[in-house]
């Protein structure tokens, strides 16, 4: 996975070791593969395990905490090692995902019978990666808090405008705006990004930013692969998009279909949103108003937990959402008011629909 990060802290090195001259088939092929996987640490399918060797293994194994081993040799030396078991796997990326990681996952793509009809008894069953796994594109229910957004954002210069697209892979909603360079750091704040991507140009710009190779955010190529992935002649039907815009869209598509290795999650059309119709807030004056989390960072103490009386996932994700980007225009917010009263003047109203959503599973993440 050829990016770069700005978190040095937490990247594990291109290269964990040399190959030497004579090396087993089977770490030939981890060296392979973890020339591919990048800065991402490789869970390496073996039988029951996945096992991580060299500096994966080092810094897995402090992470997990668990035991770290050896096997074989390399150069003289024993190779470092440690493996989690495949039954339990998700319980350890959720982990390293939450101290900072990503990691590749190394499959088996064929069976022993497969890899012997091919080459033989000795025959080393191919292997190849089939996901990424980031902070930014998880999907599985247990890696994700269910009251709240998990956000991939993807940013771009293009003619002095600043495009920023923003995506929720678990629930498929996508959407676009452009805006200034004084604004930023406040939608940031507002989004609270699990994973921000951006071409290495901005890297020097943003906090905790991921390298996304510059060819990904070309306008022209971008609306050529929106095109596609929705499967549309044109754009037109979503709206008038910048040209800022349409490059953040197609590097944030790029990076989901490089994630997912040829099995890319569904994603709404983009739509359009004016930062103007909604109250910027800078991030410190954020963070004293104690919106969404306390200064001490917790939830538990916030306005959100404060007034969260929402019964399913989804209605707790609108909420937070709607509370960290406040109303800007009066026909809206009067609109949204009106709602309220509704429901606050009708209380076996509020009560019937309250037991129906109660019985409904999350619908945001299907």
């Amino acid at each position: 996975m050829a990016t770069q990060t700005q978190d040095k802290a937490r990247k594990p090195a291109k290269a964990v070791a040399s190959a030497p001259e004579k090396v087993t088939p089977m770490m030939e092929q981890y060296f392979g593969l973890k020339e591919k996987a990048g800065d991402c640490l490789l869970f390496y399918r073996m039988g029951d395990f996945f096992e991580l060797f060299y500096d994966d293994a080092k810094l897995a194994a402090a992470a997990l905490d668990i035991a770290l081993t050896s096997r074989g040799k390399n150069a003289g030396d024993a190779i470092p090692m440690c493996g989690v078991p495949v039954h339990a796997a998700e319980g350890y990326l959720a982990k390293l995902i939450r101290a900072g990681f990503k990691v590749a996952i190394a499959e088996q793509i064929e069976t022993p019978a497969e890899a012997k009809a091919r080459g033989g008894y000795k025959a080393l069953v191919a292997r190849d990666i089939i996901r990424y796994v980031t902070a930014g594109t998880l999907t599985e229910d247990n890696l994700l808090d269910a009251r709240s957004d998990n956000m991939l954002v993807a940013l771009a210069e293009v003619q002095g405008e600043i495009g920023l697209a923003a995506a929720d892979i678990s629930t498929g909603n996508f959407e676009l705006t452009t805006i200034s360079d004084d604004a930023l750091d406040a939608e940031l704040a507002r989004l609270a990004p699990s994973e921000i991507i951006c071409p290495p140009s901005l890297l020097p710009r943003l906090h905790k930013a991921t390298g996304w190779a510059k060819e990904n955010f070309d306008s022209t190529r971008a609306e050529m692969r929106l095109q596609e992935h929705f499967g549309v002649a044109t754009l037109d039907g979503m709206g008038e998009f910048s040209r800022a815009e349409l490059a953040t869209a197609g590097g944030l598509v790029a990076y989901v279909d490089h994630v997912s290795q040829g099995h890319a999650p569904y994603l709404h059309p983009p739509k359009k949103r004016e930062t103007r119709e909604f109250l910027s807030i800078d991030g410190p004056t954020r963070a004293s108003l104690e919106i969404d989390r306390t200064l001490a960072g917790g939830r538990e103490g916030s306005l959100l937990h404060s007034i969260d009386r929402t019964v399913t996932p989804a209605g707790a994700r609108l909420l937070a959402r709607d509370l960290s980007a406040p109303l800007f225009a009066e026909q809206p917010i009067n609109r949204r008011l009106g709602l309220v009263q509704w429901f606050h003047d009708g209380p076996a109203i509020r009560d019937d629909v309250r037991t129906e959503l109660k019985a409904l599973p999350d619908i945001g993440r299907r």
